[in-house]
């Protein structure tokens, strides 16, 4: 299977540069590699599939190389798994649809729809094939799973343990587990239970209950007679199918989320989730066969069809371990999470990202990430200083909000503790002395960094704020609400100096905001909506309708020159196009100059580099997008 996928066209040089694979019209780099959903090992243990937003990575073992990147048009790659014979690949995506592909030859072999109960979309939850290969079962996130034939592509049998409509959460996968004869196919179910289907009958035949919260993992022994299940909690259930009974049930093998795995000889495993760790039990010899070191929130984890090999991926890393050997655990860099802020470091030299408790470090020039400061905190807001020093600043438990210095030290400058209730909202000002925090209360502060004490309390319409930024020297303050209020305050004064006129609004709130270089202007991204304010009359200078596809313009940014504005939307649940759009804006006229369709999901956030000439796209989707803007410049 190697050399031919090697040759397939849908594959990259192996010794080409990765941050270029298959990147939208009008981007220079990608870095990272999209948030991994999941993963499949091929049979012949060559290959390890990665099921990514940005699409199905293929890397070869053991060496964990990057050799090809399939399923870019769409992405949301979030189910991914092998035939026994290694000969077909089906993946699912979060739009419900299915491929089923020939290895060998790259061919699309069938393309199959999870059929909706209501009007949207059904993401596809995971996909499991038969023993045989002849068939392919599906589940999406409502409680129904389906069965088809792969070569003809018909439905051959619909199953429902639907005991109320709802649906599961999007996080959340709905397990399958075929038997080894294929006659019988398990599946969880929305009440915690776990149903066992005879295919060829098309009906149930065993409801097990015993779990009380959601169940993530299943697997059917090789006789067939033993089913295993791991829940959210890490509790481990095993029934005798045959006899209706259960004959194990332990907390012992994990603090949550306990994944069994019946190796082919049929010796149980399973892995088990702990604080950044995860242990591997061999459940009838009651033996750890390893522990091993992981961060992060799990997103997939798999055995090799061996049970030789464990590959584990969460929001911070992948990493792929020989079960009895913890020393050999492989890592696999660009898995990251959502940059959810960005900004350029003042020589333009260094892309900074924000993704969740870590700040990332990105080389701009080699387009490779140099440097990750982490912090067992949620980071919120950084922001470098003229000198080029770095802040940052989190919520140590919720309530306290600690600010670091960033570099050679790492070490906490001030902390500040006058919160009674969980900080939202972190923000720093441009100039770094200033931070304003907001709690879950409606309490709004600004606190002076240098000197780590509160500089004042704004007091007025604080509840529901949603968004909050400084302007350029750090005097004033702009927040919109859930309300619909976009007030502008004085920071020393600590109230309120105008409300932005408001009328014409939506029904949706603002959901982000930012001042322009110059401080003059204040732009805001509402549903269906750009609106521009001067701050001098404080009046609205104009609106823009975005066109159809890009309506939900959530993240701005302007050009160190404060003549563009950038504008990065939200995904529409039924898009003209595939991918997501980022607009660019001339601010004095609204003239749309330029449009980047760009990430599969949503933009979180925009960065300018200091020149102006490089527009960084963070997504959803765990990359971040280059583009060149110099030629509207």
């Amino acid at each position: 299977m190697g050399n031919q996928l090697l040759q397939s066209t849908q594959c990259e040089d192996p010794n080409s540069d990765v941050t270029t694979w298959a990147l939208p019209e009008g981007a220079i780099a990608r870095f990272g590699r999209g948030c991994v959903h999941d993963l499949a090992y091929s049979p012949d243990g060559e290959y390890l599939a990665v099921g990514s937003r940005i699409g199905l990575w293929w890397y070869k073992l053991p060496s964990l190389s990057p050799i090809a990147l399939w399923e870019t048009e769409r992405g949301l790659v979030s189910a991914a798994v092998f035939s026994p014979c290694g000969k077909w690949l089906a993946t699912g995506n979060w739009d419900g649809d299915i491929k089923v592909w020939d290895v060998q030859q790259t061919k699309l072999l069938a393309k199959l729809k999870i059929p909706s109960l209501t009007d949207g979309k059904v993401p596809v939850k995971q996909v499991a094939f038969s023993p045989d290969g002849r068939c392919l079962a599906v589940s999406g996130s409502e409680d129904v799973v389906y069965v088809w034939r792969v070569e003809t592509g018909n439905l051959i049998a619909k199953f429902t343990g639907r005991v109320e409509k709802r649906s599961c959460p999007w996080s959340s996968i709905i397990p399958l587990s075929f038997s080894q004869d294929g006659c019988l196919l398990a599946s969880t179910n929305f009440d915690n239970t776990v149903s066992v289907w005879n295919v060829e009958k098309n009906e149930r035949i065993a409801c097990l209950t015993g779990h009380t919260t959601w169940v993530y993992s299943v697997c059917i022994s090789p006789c067939g007679q033993f089913l295993a299940s791991g829940d959210r909690e890490g509790t481990l259930r095993v029934w005798d199918i045959i006899r209706g009974v259960q004959e194990i049930v332990s907390t012992e093998y994990a603090a949550y989320r306990a994944m069994p795995f019946y190796s082919p000889s049929g010796v149980l495993l399973v892995a088990g989730r702990y604080e950044d760790k995860v242990v591997i039990w061999d459940v009838s010899k009651q033996e750890k066969f390893g522990i091993f070191e992981h961060r992060g929130f799990v997103t997939a984890a798999r055995f090799s069809g061996c049970g030789t090999q464990f590959a584990v991926a969460s929001s911070r890393e992948l990493k792929v371990w020989t079960v009895d050997n913890p020393s050999t655990a492989a890592f696999v860099p660009g898995h990251t999470g959502v940059p959810f802020s960005m900004v350029f470091s003042p020589d333009g030299k260094t892309l900074t990202s924000r993704e969740g408790s870590d700040v990332l470090f990105w080389d701009v020039a080699c387009k490779r990430l140099q440097e990750t400061f982490t912090k067992n905190t949620g980071i919120r807001s950084f922001v470098y200083l003229t000198s080029g020093k770095m802040l940052a600043a989190g919520t140590r438990d919720s309530t306290a909000v600690t600010v670091w210095d960033v570099g050679k030290s790492n070490k906490p400058i001030a902390e500040f503790t006058e919160h009674q209730k969980r900080v939202r909202i972190v923000m720093f000002s441009p100039t770094g002395n200033r931070l304003a925090t907001v709690d879950g209360e409606g309490k709004f502060y600004v606190w002076d960094v240098q000197c780590c004490q509160k500089l004042s309390e704004l007091t007025g319409d604080t509840d529901g704020i949603r968004s909050v930024v400084f302007s350029p020297d750090g005097k004033q303050l702009v927040s919109a609400s859930e309300k619909k209020n976009v007030l502008l305050w004085d920071v020393e004064r600590g109230e309120a100096i105008a409300s932005l006129a408001n009328k014409g609004f939506s029904r949706r709130s603002i959901e982000t905001i930012a001042f322009s270089p110059c401080g003059n202007v204040i732009a805001g991204g509402l549903y269906s909506e750009l609106r521009l304010w001067s701050v001098k009359t404080r009046e609205s200078l104009y609106s823009i309708q975005p066109p159809p596809g890009c309506q939900w313009p959530f993240a701005l940014a302007f050009s160190p020159c404060g003549r563009h504005l950038a504008s990065g939307a939200w995904n529409m649940p039924k898009m003209s196009k595939e991918k997501v759009s980022i607009r660019l804006w001339e601010v004095a006229s609204g003239a749309n100059l330029a449009t980047f369709w760009a990430h599969p999901t949503d933009v979180q956030s925009l960065a300018f580099s200091p020149d102006g000439t490089l527009l960084a796209s963070g997504s959803f989707d765990g990359t971040i997008l280059l583009w060149d803007i110099s030629p509207y410049c």
